[in-house]
């Protein structure tokens, strides 16, 4: 039997390149998902769930206690029957379940006189509307390694993930619904760390397009607003079901499991909302 080596190669090569495209195209990243957006570190819920959920990849329903919101996990996902219930807890030193994941839309050079004032503590201009965390949330490290400009900073993983970026207050801004970061104080990370101020130095690098996350102070509240405004939305993950009910309410699970060290976290699901009967 004659083989033609100039054509095995290419074809070879041919399968590699499609099953990378496939690979590629399955990944989906933090950084892929619209904003804002409610993110939930699905290695945090496992930690405190009850039932315990299994190792091997299963995404369980959530409930919210306080105003029985459903989530249900829909496409790209390994659906089980199992429910659980979670307050979304904000604890000092442990790792939050919970994150609002928002878009820079000006940093501080875009800065606008009259509107942005005071001037001095300025920092980011984010899409995320305050109203969708009834104006209580707060900047943290984050979830993602951040490259800003020529500046770096590797946020931490596990509960760093979630610790404060000291000094930095999120509110409303003058003539929209977006959020504004700004400097508690015109000393900056000087004075509003207790520290070397590099826990929150990088928020002065910020740029458009660069993605944040906050915490929300309640996070039950939260996605009850989130399911008010977007319950109608479409997301790229679930653009093939369109003009079905439940549909994208902007509610993503990510994990870290089986990535690189410091990379960005996969997106492993998401969840559309049901609110149930009874409130």
């Amino acid at each position: 039997m004659y083989y033609n080596a100039n054509v095995f190669v290419t074809t070879l090569s041919l399968m590699i390149f499609v099953t990378a495209q496939q690979n590629i195209n399955a990944l989906m990243l933090l950084s892929d998902v619209p904003t804002p957006s409610f993110i939930i570190d699905m290695q945090a819920l496992r930690r405190i769930a009850e039932p315990p959920l299994n190792d091997n990849g299963d995404i369980p329903s959530i409930r919210c206690p306080k105003n029985n919101l459903l989530l249900q996990p829909i496409s790209n996902t390994k659906r089980n029957n199992k429910v659980i219930d979670c307050q979304f807890p904000t604890v000092e030193g442990q790792q939050a379940i919970g994150y609002l994941h928002t878009t820079v839309t000006r940093g501080r050079d875009d800065a606008i006189p009259d509107e942005d004032e005071p001037i001095s503590t300025f920092l980011a201009e984010v899409d995320l509307d305050p109203t969708l965390c009834r104006n209580d949330a707060h900047l943290v490290l984050g979830l993602n390694n951040h490259h800003v400009g020529s500046y770096y900073w590797a946020r931490s993983a596990g509960a760093g993930s979630s610790m404060e970026a000291p000094g930095v207050g999120y509110g409303s801004s003058k003539s929209n619904s977006k959020g504004v970061l700004r400097w508690l104080d015109e000393g900056g990370p000087t004075a509003c760390n207790s520290n070397d101020g590099k826990r929150s130095e990088w928020v002065n690098f910020l740029r458009r397009h660069d993605t944040v996350q906050l915490l929300p102070n309640d996070g039950q509240d939260t996605l009850l607003e989130f399911y008010k405004r977007y319950k109608q939305s479409l997301s790229r993950i679930d653009e093939d079901r369109k003009g079905e009910e439940n549909t994208s309410t902007r509610i993503f699970g990510i994990s870290n499991e089986g990535r690189p060290m410091g990379s960005e976290p996969a997106v492993v699901c998401e969840w559309r909302c049901i609110l149930e009967e009874g409130i």
